[in-house]
């Protein structure tokens, strides 16, 4: 008996809904999902953009404690400098 290829049932993948995969059962099932975004493999997925990624890649600021430390020792110094209470530099 030699082999021969069904064409269903099938995994189809979808970068939102199914990015692990899902299986279709017919034709009738799979009409139009390729103007949705479903496509034969993951690897098919469109490419995020630059930007995206790079913002993902960043940290956002407020897990970063250190400037905020560093910002309130100059705000204090530059209090202190100005109500006299520290000398700055000789008058």
């Amino acid at each position: 008996m030699a082999y021969e290829h069904q064409k269903y049932p099938t995994w189809l993948y979808h970068a939102k809904h199914a990015p692990k995969g899902k299986i279709f059962q017919s034709a009738e099932q799979c009409k139009g999902l390729a103007r949705k975004g479903w496509v034969d493999t993951p690897a098919k997925f469109p490419k995020p953009s630059r930007i995206a990624t790079g913002l993902a890649a960043m940290k956002p600021w407020w897990t970063e404690w250190e400037w905020l430390i560093k910002a309130l020792a100059v705000i204090l110094a530059l209090i202190a400098a100005a109500l006299g209470v520290v000398k700055v530099w000789p008058r």
